[in-house]
Formats: structure tokens, C-alpha cells, sequence
């Protein structure tokens, strides 16, 4: 866990932990790549932060979910995911597939710290107050209006110091309809001026890890 003085600021605290962990040059061009590093580490990160609750938006089986669970056991986490087919949505169309995910999620989180909260996002918002959250890992409907309303709405959850996170930070060789998350992070940092932020740069996987061979990303936020 961080420690530092009680004056410094809590986005300051948490910047300089990253900055040191990973010796990082935090006056690069964002987004500055944290090599060698992936998204187990970044639970781990959280935990070392001494974070104590946070969301997963779009959780599917939970594989990841455990993941948070398992870096920082003291930690309340909130896993939300509606669980519910919907036109337009083209990952999974069958409810029967999507029951079995939420069965296997509820049999994961068993003996855990965490909450399932079987919600489209959108709708979740009213169960967490503002600035009530350390940190949100951002891994639900992959197309632009939903990862923008995500961002906007999710990272008004998260405190000043805490981390807005997610996955998929990757672009398609051909035109995806699927994945809009690089225009969606690439807008929202532009649009509000969030310097620095990061992408994790690991491509192998370790043993015993989750399968992760897309990028997450990941701000502290600021005061604002």
C-alpha cells in the first residue's frame, strides 16, 4: 500500500506510485506504454494501491472478475453485467448461452468478496454513488455508443486517485463494427485533456493467467 504524506494529492499519491513501480517518464506522449506488464498485473496493481472496492462493467463467465478477486481479497467487488440478449448486440444472441455465463459467474464468485449485479449498465448507475468507487474495469458492449456512454457515466463513479480501466484497447485490420474502443478512449482522453494515461504492453501469457491477448487501458483520475 502507498504511503505518503497526507498533504499530497490523492491523484499525486497514486501517479507516483505507478510512476516509480514502473519507472515511467510520465511527461511522454500519452499513451505511454507500461511494457511486459498485463491486466493480472493490473490487478495486482490495484490491490498494492490499497483499493478496497471497485466495478467490473460486463463481467460474461467471470473469469476475470475472479482475477480481482483473487489480487486483492479485501476488496468489495461489484460485477455487472445484464446477462440479456438484445438486438444489435452480435457477441451473444442466445439467452440460454447468456444464463449459462451467469451461472457459471455466480458459481465462481461463490467465495468471494463480490456482489453480481445483474444490470445493463446504464441502469446499474443508480446503485453507486458518484466518487464512491477506487476503481472500474470497462469490458461490456464493445460498439462506440456504448463504450462512451460507459466511460462517461462509469468514471463519475470512480474517486479523485482512483483508476478508470478496461480492455480491448485494439483496432481490427479490417473495419469492426464490433470494437470501437480505440475511438471511444482515444475521444474521451481528448476531449477531457487526460494526461497521462496508459496501455498495458505484455503480449505473452504467463501460466495459470486469463487469456488476454488485448490491450487494457487505464487513467488515474484527476481532480476535475
Amino acid at each position: 500500500m502507498i504511503n505518503m504524506p497526507d498533504y499530497v494529492t490523492p491523484d499525486f499519491k497514486t501517479l507516483s506510485y505507478i510512476r516509480d513501480k514502473y519507472n515511467l517518464d510520465l511527461n511522454m506522449r500519452s499513451p505511454i506504454e507500461i511494457p511486459n506488464v498485463g491486466r493480472d498485473d493490473l490487478a495486482l496493481l490495484f490491490a498494492e494501491l490499497g483499493f478496497k472496492s471497485g466495478a467490473e462493467i460486463g463481467v460474461e463467465q467471470g473469469m476475470y472478475t475472479e482475477v480481482l478477486c483473487k489480487a486483492n481479497p479485501q476488496a468489495k467487488i461489484y460485477a455487472v453485467d445484464a446477462w440479456q440478449a438484445y438486438s444489435g448486440y452480435r457477441d451473444h444472441v442466445s439467452q440460454d448461452k447468456l444464463d449459462g455465463f451467469y451461472e457459471a459467474a455466480k458459481e465462481r464468485m461463490t467465495s468471494y468478496n463480490c456482489e453480481l449485479v445483474r444490470k445493463f449498465s446504464m441502469d446499474a448507475l443508480d446503485d453507486f454513488q458518484d466518487k464512491s468507487l477506487d476503481f472500474i474495469y470497462i469490458d461490456s458492449n464493445h460498439e462506440l455508443q456504448h463504450v462512451v456512454n460507459d466511460l462517461i457515466e462509469w468514471a463519475r463513479k470512480v474517486h479523485w486517485g482512483g483508476i478508470v480501466s478496461g480492455h480491448d484497447y485494439r483496432q481490427s485490420k479490417r473495419f469492426d463494427t464490433r470494437n470501437h474502443v480505440v475511438f471511444a478512449v482515444n475521444a474521451y482522453v481528448s476531449s477531457y485533456r487526460v494526461r497521462p494515461w496508459f496501455i498495458l504492453g505484455r503480449r505473452d501469457r504467463r501460466e495459470g493467467e486469463v487469456r488476454d491477448d488485448a490491450r487494457s487501458w487505464f487513467w488515474v483520475k484527476s481532480h476535475a
